[in-house]
């Protein structure tokens, strides 16, 4: 354990052979902790390039105003959830709930909005109130998937890239509606903003939006130059769905597993196999960490460096998130 110096009564032990990097302090205040943030921030930066992800421990966040108040202290800008593919509602300025997605129910490892031509730089998750079981935000590095990867599955992936497929539909119907999506009711609005990031999209007869997304598997960070595994084939993957949410689906779609709410193939079009699928979500878990949730816990997650899941759960839970443009 490492204590970084600091000017003002917070002192936190510091522990840099861990992933996440782990900073602890003994009950600090909001203020106390942004005081000695605004004195590192150099080194926090510098820290997070390198491990990806920093848990800060020991901050008295009980509320979403008090997390608020400490992201917003964090970063300058921040964005909202347009285009995300999960229910997300928002709680307070920048402040999210984490997700609304079925508590029974595993979310796997992703990069947030990975399917997207913008992404946010960084995610800030924080635990207001913790799970009564499971409900764990896992992390995972997106450079050592690279490394664990088959190498044939990364090179198929590389090649073909990958093809994003969203059904919305507009107001009844399975997952979210493209009003709700996008936040507006005006067709010329969402039209524009897939103009804007290069979403192909097509307007069906009953209404509802379909949208295509082609985007590469792995990118390069602009900082350190590392190549990451950045994309969410196995999310967008019927595979992804329990069986018995996968029939009532397919039920609802006719039998054609590219109406469904989220479907991915290559690039090309052709389909990804099942086991690719299970492969790639069994690799990834053997360098998966998963942590519990103590009250007030926050992470800083560089979101192109780490992919993040979550764990089905019980009880009520309160992770909240923000989102650094």
């Amino acid at each position: 354990m490492e204590i970084l110096a600091t000017h003002i009564g917070a002192i936190p032990m510091i522990d840099e052979g861990t992933f996440p990097l782990t900073i602890r302090f003994d009950g600090a205040s909001v203020d106390e902790f942004i005081a000695w943030y605004q004195s590192n921030t150099d080194w926090l930066d510098n820290n997070l390039l390198k491990s990806g992800a920093i848990l800060v421990q020991g901050v008295d966040i009980d509320s979403v105003d008090k997390f608020e108040h400490i992201t917003g202290s964090l970063g300058s800008k921040f964005r909202d959830y347009l285009d995300g593919s999960y229910p997300r509602r928002n709680l307070k300025g920048h402040v999210y709930i984490s997700t609304e997605y079925d508590a029974s129910y595993n979310i796997t490892m992703h990069n947030e909005l990975s399917y997207s031509a913008k992404w946010p730089s960084r995610l800030i998750f924080g635990c207001v109130i913790p799970p009564g079981t499971g409900g764990e935000t896992p992390l995972v590095d997106s450079r050592s998937i690279i490394d664990v990867m088959p190498p044939e599955i990364l090179e198929e992936f590389e090649r073909k890239q990958l093809r994003y497929v969203r059904n919305l539909h507009s107001g009844q119907g399975m997952g979210p509606s493209w009003k709700d999506t996008f936040g507006t009711d005006e067709k010329e609005v969402v039209e524009q903003h897939c103009r804007s990031i290069d979403i192909e999209y097509e307007w069906k007869e009953d209404g509802g939006l379909r949208l295509i997304n082609r985007r590469p598997a792995t990118r390069i960070h602009p900082v350190t130059g590392e190549k990451v595994w950045f994309n969410q084939a196995d999310q967008y993957h019927p595979t992804h769905f329990p069986e018995e949410v996968y029939e009532t689906l397919m039920l609802i779609a006719d039998g054609v597993e590219e109406d469904l709410p989220l479907f991915v193939s290559f690039g090309d079009g052709s389909k990804i196999p099942e086991s690719t699928i299970h492969e790639i979500i069994r690799v990834i878990d053997t360098v998966t960490v998963v942590r519990p949730w103590l009250k007030g816990d926050f992470v800083i997650v560089e979101n192109m460096l780490v992919a993040h899941g979550r764990k089905a759960y019980t009880g009520d839970r309160q992770i909240v998130v923000s989102m650094v443009e």
